[in-house]
């Protein structure tokens, strides 16, 4: 994988568009280059633009896609587009966010993605497919990318000197081995699942129960046996089934016969009540011919009520909306002048409004003219926040490393630590090496003074000792002092001269020797001990002495980049346990800042909204004045209403007038109309009465209204005419079944049918034989049910048995799996993969380290398996720690091993574009100059490099930079050097 082309827009501090082609002069020839440029330029902004081009997420705002705040202040959009080459061909992927409306204030739109092929034809144009296609392209996830890629030296420094399981979590996050732990706790929850299970299936199995043979065949024998009885009771049944079946039947004939001479009796009853009914029935029959002009007097009738109450009504209606009308009219005569009178009123707020957001936007200028100096501080804050916290864990750790070295200091001298300075804040470097150098010469000092105490107690010892052993040898030859001649040597020590031959005593006692020796030689241990721990505290110090030193330029530097970023904004650097405050001011600057931006921007968008209203009041003012004008005059008689409180609006009140005016006119119409139908109804009545009379002088009846009231009506006359034929066909069906239960009972009585009580008891014996065949039937349902369920629970067992069996296998399987791998934290798998990861790590970070360096090897600690040590190889190959090395040697082969953890991550890939992100300020010249040979090296690989760092010396050694100047407003530019001419 090639990068080729980087593009971006209004990202971070790098406002307007930006391209970066690395195809092109002098890039494309470079094989390395530099990024470089003041801390918070937006060196880094180049590797978000890569990271958000291909995946949508940038590094430094952590697992954050497409986050909302890479956009520069002020935008209304941006993005970042990147053009890269695999094996497959060219491709190019964009990544763009845009506010609503395009407009700075707008609302954050979410983000899109787009990837194209060489000819710009589109791939995809949704972020799930972007993802998968950039992964399929470039075979890198997003983590793996920043692993193989872009290479962070921070993460490996702390990897170099981190504790067994610190260094086991920063090893599977530079690994991307978390799979193993997972796969370590999957193993041993699946082993605990197959145990569960297998208990389970086990206790299940024991609950299935299962008859033995014995009591199976005593159940079939039963069955046979009632199978045999069932047939013999069923016979028996069979052959009194037909004789009780005539007993039935010449029942059921006799309960007929008697219901159906009831049925006669109550039909006669019924027809003598319906005599009355049936003759209004017959009457109604006589009337029949005069339906028709009945139901046309009828009908003129109910037409001229109904022509009158119309008549009435449309009266009525008219004479409420001419009211309604007058009601409207004077309604919306009120309804426009309020409305008026509002406008008027709003007009003038208006205006009131617009001098007072004239004056907020005013005073809101006003104090960012005065706080100019703020104005870059939104884009600047990040930095300065890092910056901050950068110095304060340098403070902090400068001021650790000074406490502890002037306490072990002051413990040995402690007269002479009084002159140490408390604080090393304003201390020069080389001031600090003066009074180190001071202190470790008086300690120097004390050393030889106690050096010379103990060569003094050593010989007091010899000679005490000496003196106690001629005490003591003289002692036990006491007995041959007498045999000591004067002038004659002695025989024990050669002495000529001898004191006590002549029996005196010597002068000391062996006991006042032997307590002057002990004396001297608890002086001479005391001396030993206060020498050892004089020089072992003074090798601490001076090994100490290195750490301070850096503590001391690392302070130096963060101070340094923390008043650059300050001087813009004419702020000085906070003291010693100021810096959270400090910090707080600043943010609380920013957004006092940030504040009155928006109060400006506010009050002179809502200055022109106000404006804007005014006009618009004034101008609907105007128009309402004339619709009043042209308003008709109420009625000079109109009694006037008074006006209602909540008075509809202008246009609602203009409706309800034109309705008005529209239902007067109607209802005027609808009165004429009903007054000229009701006349004709009256007369059609009267013709409809005189043709009706000459008829029914005619007929059986006597007058009209004896005619309306034999007329039945419709549903009544029906009603007596159906009960009138159910009466008749109730009579005839009693009739034929009386006749048909008297043949029935006469054919039965013929075939010698039992009655009465010798029928009683036949039926009983039947009745008895029925339940003594129900009573087998149960039994043998019993029977035959205990039959099937144990076959039912004999294939359950099976089953059980064979599943319990895959169980047991399956637990065999997982037992072992789980013995190998499991663990419930997963640690025991995962530490055997990240050692295996780690011995692969260190194989290609050594083929690194070659190039680097011919003095060191990293290898792996045989005691502890994520343990590393560095092999010396001008040292007889001897392995000693990694905080032993230098901050040179430690940048060395954390370099190594982040170029090896690129091929690790990569290692079915090919990585052509490598980012190496700072790590180069604590590098001597010597050292700076082979890690640059050894990156320019990479370009035997085809492989280009890009350098991001700010330490002066780089700048100097690599002639092609990518320089990231900064503006004024917190604003940078990118500049490419050397500049081609064209």
């Amino acid at each position: 994988m090639k990068i080729r082309q980087i593009r971006l827009k209004n990202l971070n501090s790098l406002k307007g568009p930006h391209e970066i082609d690395l195809t092109a002069e002098p890039l494309a020839s470079a094989g390395l280059f530099a990024i470089t440029g003041p801390t918070g330029a937006g060196k880094t902004t180049l590797l978000d633009a890569v990271t958000l081009a291909l995946y949508g997420r940038a590094a430094r705002y952590g697992t954050e896609s497409n986050p909302k705040h890479v956009m520069t202040h002020h935008c209304s959009e941006c993005s970042a587009e990147v053009e890269f080459e695999v094996s497959s061909g060219v491709y190019r992927a964009v990544w763009e966010r845009r506010r609503a409306r395009n407009q700075a204030d707008g609302k954050l739109q979410p983000a899109k993605r787009y990837l194209y092929d060489s000819l710009g034809k589109p791939l995809t144009q949704l972020i799930g497919e972007a993802n998968l296609k950039i992964q399929e392209l470039l075979g890198l996830t997003y983590d793996q990318f920043l692993r193989s890629t872009l290479l962070a030296q921070g993460d490996f420094a702390q990897f170099l000197t981190a504790k067994a399981n610190e260094r086991a979590e920063l090893l599977e996050s530079l690994t991307g081995t978390a799979v193993y732990s997972r796969l370590g706790r999957l193993a041993y929850d699946r082993f605990n699942k197959c145990k569960i299970e297998l208990t389970t299936n086990q206790e299940g199995l024991d609950e299935i129960e299962i008859l033995d043979d014995d009591e199976c065949e005593k159940l079939k024998a039963g069955i046979e046996q009632g199978d045999q009885q069932r047939k013999e009771l069923t016979a028996k049944l069979d052959a009194g089934s037909e004789m009780l079946r005539k007993i039935i039947n010449l029942k059921e004939a006799r309960k007929k016969e008697n219901e159906a001479a009831d049925g006669q009796a109550e039909i006669t009853i019924e027809r003598e009540n319906a005599k009355a009914d049936l003759e209004r029935l017959r009457l109604h029959s006589l009337t029949v011919p005069f339906a028709g002009d009945l139901g046309r007097l009828e009908a003129a009738d109910s037409n001229l009520k109904d022509a009158l109450a119309a008549s009435e009504q449309a009266e009525a209606d008219h004479a409420t909306a001419r009211e309604e009308q007058s009601a409207a009219n004077q309604v919306l005569r009120a309804a426009i002048q309020t409305a008026i009178a509002t406008a008027q009123r709003e007009t003038k707020e208006s205006g009131e409004a617009v001098a007072r957001e004239a004056l907020t936007a005013s005073k809101a200028r006003e104090w960012l003219d005065d706080h100019q100096h703020d104005e870059g501080l939104a884009d600047q804050l990040v930095d300065l926040v890092a910056a901050i916290g950068e110095l304060k864990r340098e403070r902090g750790t400068l001021s650790t490393n000074w406490s502890d070295w002037s306490q072990a200091a002051s413990e040995i001298l402690p007269d002479n630590a009084i002159t140490l300075p408390e604080c090393l804040e304003p201390i020069e470097e080389s001031e600090l090496d003066r009074v180190l150098d001071e202190f470790l010469d008086q300690v120097g000092d004390k050393q030889k003074t106690l050096k010379a105490l103990r060569k003094k107690s050593g010989k007091q010892l010899e000679r005490q000792a000496e003196r106690l052993e001629k005490a003591r040898l003289a002692a036990s030859h006491e007995d041959h002092r007498h045999d000591l001649t004067n002038g004659e040597p002695c025989p024990l020590c050669g002495a000529l001269e001898h004191p006590y031959a002549e029996g005196a005593a010597p002068s000391h006692k062996i006991a006042d020797l032997e307590t002057e020796a002990g004396k001297a030689k608890d002086e001479d241990e005391r001396a030993r001990t206060a020498e050892k721990a004089l020089a072992r505290t003074a090798q601490e110090l001076t090994d100490a002495r290195q750490a301070l030193n850096t503590s001391l330029r690392e302070f130096a530097t963060r101070l340094k980049t923390l008043e650059t970023l300050l001087e813009p904004f004419a702020a000085r650097t906070p003291r010693s346990g100021d810096e959270d405050a400090f910090r707080e001011e600043l943010q609380e600057r920013e957004q006092t800042y940030r504040e009155h931006c928006d109060s400006e921007m506010t009050a002179k968008t809502s200055q022109s909204d106000f404006e804007r209203k005014a006009k618009a009041v004034a101008s609907d003012a105007e128009a309402l004045q004339k619709k009043f004008d042209n308003l008709p005059p109420l009625p000079e008689d109109l009694e006037l209403e008074p006006i209602p409180e909540d008075l509809p609006t202008v246009p609602h009140s203009e409706q309800i007038h034109t309705e008005a005016v529209q239902l007067e006119k109607t209802t005027s119409t609808q009165a004429s109309d009903h007054r000229k139908y009701k006349d004709k109804a009256a007369a059609a009545l009267d013709e409809v009465k005189k043709k009706l009379r000459t008829a029914v002088d005619q007929s059986e009846f006597e007058t009209l209204d004896e005619l309306r009231d034999a007329r039945l009506a419709p549903e009544v006359a029906q009603e007596i005419d159906e009960r009138d034929n159910r009466l008749t066909q109730r009579a005839t069906t009693a009739n034929a079944l009386l006749e048909q239960a008297q043949k029935d009972i006469a054919e039965l009585l013929e075939q010698d049918v039992l009655e009465n009580q010798e029928a009683e008891t036949f039926t009983a014996a039947q009745d008895q034989l029925k339940e003594q065949q129900e009573t087998l039937l149960k039994e043998q349902t019993h029977r035959c049910t205990r039959l099937a369920t144990d076959n039912s629970n004999r294939e359950q067992r099976q089953s059980k048995e064979e599943a319990l069996e895959k169980n047991r296998k399956d637990f065999d399987v997982w037992s072992q799996l789980a013995e190998l791998i499991g663990s419930r934290d997963g640690i025991r798998f995962s530490r055997h993969a990240q050692g295996i990861s780690l011995e692969i790590l260190t194989r290609y970070a050594n083929q690194h380290l070659a190039r680097l360096s011919d003095r060191y090897r990293i290898c792996r600690d045989e005691e502890e398996e994520l343990n590393l040590l560095i092999a010396d190889l001008h040292q007889a190959d001897v392995r000693r720690p990694m905080a032993s090395l230098s901050g040179g040697e430690s940048f060395l082969v954390s370099l190594a091993l982040a170029l090896g953890l690129s091929e690790l991550a990569g290692r079915t890939v090919r990585i052509d574009s490598l980012f190496i992100d700072e790590g180069f300020g604590s590098l001597d010249p010597e050292t700076l100059e082979i890690a640059i040979a050894a990156m320019e090296s990479l370009r035997q690989d085809d492989k280009t490099v890009g350098v991001i760092s700010h330490v002066g010396v780089l700048k100097e050694r690599i002639a092609t930079q990518i320089v990231v100047e900064k503006q004024s407003g917190g604003i940078s530019q990118l500049r490419i050097l050397p500049e081609v001419t064209p």
